[in-house]
C-alpha cells in the first residue's frame, strides 16, 4: 500500500471517529445538571407554575418583555426565582423600546407599560393586599416607600403568587379572581426603578412571602395561549 492510500485511510478513520463522538454528543441524552445552589430533586427547571400574562397589552406592536431573577437562597421566596415584566413596543426601526423614542424614560408616563391592566395569574384566592404610599420617578428608588402588593393563593395546586409595584388595586383579601381578571394597573413604588410588575411564586402558603425557606420557589412560565382560551374559569365560578 502507497503513502498515498495509507494517509486517506487514516484520514477515513479519523473522521469516522469524529462522526461517531458528534453522534454521541446529539444523540444520547445528556445528564441533567441543577441551578446553581439547587439539587437536581427540587431544581425549579422542572418545577414551575403556568400563570396567564401577568400585563394587558393590547397595543399594535406592543410584547411584553421579562426577565427572570437569579436564584440566590438568602433572598425571600417572592424574590428567589421572580420574574419583572414590561411592556415593549417595537418602532420603526424594528427596535423593541421599554419607553417612547426621545424621552429617555424620564417621567413614568413615558413607558409604554405605565398604568396598564395587571391581570390574575391563574383562578385562586386574594389573600392579602397592601397599597403603595408613594410613586418613584424612573430610575430613584423609595426604599422608605410602601410597595403595591397583592398575594393570590391557589388552595387546590397548593400555589401563592404574588404581584409587586401594582397600583390602583381593584382587589380585596378574601375576593376570588379567574386567570386574566383586571386586578390593577402597573405602578412604579417601593423598590422599583421603572413601571414593571414583579412576580414571584412557591409551592406553600402566602404566609411565606417574607421568608427565605420553607418551601420551594418556583420557575414563572407564562401561558402564551391564554388569550385563546375559552374563559372556563369565569365560568366555575
Amino acid at each position: 500500500m502507497d503513502r498515498l492510500a495509507v494517509r486517506l485511510l487514516s484520514t477515513a478513520c479519523l473522521l469516522s471517529i469524529l462522526a461517531i463522538g458528534l453522534f454521541t454528543l446529539v444523540a444520547l441524552p445528556q445528564e441533567a445538571s441543577a441551578q446553581q445552589g439547587l439539587d437536581l430533586e427540587s431544581d425549579t427547571l422542572t418545577q414551575s407554575v403556568l400563570i396567564h400574562p401577568p400585563i394587558d397589552v393590547p397595543g399594535r406592536r406592543t410584547y411584553l418583555n421579562t426577565r427572570e431573577h437569579t436564584y440566590r437562597p438568602q433572598l425571600r421566596l417572592v424574590d428567589q426565582l421572580a420574574r419583572d415584566f414590561t411592556v415593549m413596543k417595537v418602532g420603526r426601526d424594528g427596535i423593541g423600546r421599554a419607553y417612547k423614542p426621545g424621552t429617555a424614560g424620564k417621567d413614568n408616563e413615558d413607558w409604554y407599560g405605565w398604568r396598564q391592566d395587571v391581570l390574575a395569574p391563574f383562578e385562586g384566592r386574594v389573600v392579602r393586599v397592601a397599597r403603595p404610599d408613594s410613586t418613584n420617578e424612573p430610575g430613584a428608588v423609595n426604599r422608605d416607600g410602601k410597595t403595591g402588593l397583592i398575594v393570590f393563593e391557589d388552595e387546590r395546586e397548593g400555589i401563592t403568587a404574588a404581584y409587586a409595584h401594582v397600583r390602583e388595586i381593584e382587589v380585596e383579601p378574601g375576593d376570588t379572581v379567574a386567570r386574566g381578571d383586571v386586578v390593577g394597573k402597573v405602578g412604579n413604588n417601593g423598590t422599583s426603578r421603572a413601571p414593571h410588575v414583579h412576580v414571584g411564586a412557591w409551592t406553600g402558603a402566602p404566609d411565606l412571602l417574607g421568608e427565605k425557606t420553607g418551601a420551594e420557589p418556583l420557575q414563572i412560565q407564562v401561558d402564551l395561549y391564554a388569550e385563546e382560551r375559552p374563559g372556563d374559569d369565569a365560568a366555575s365560578r
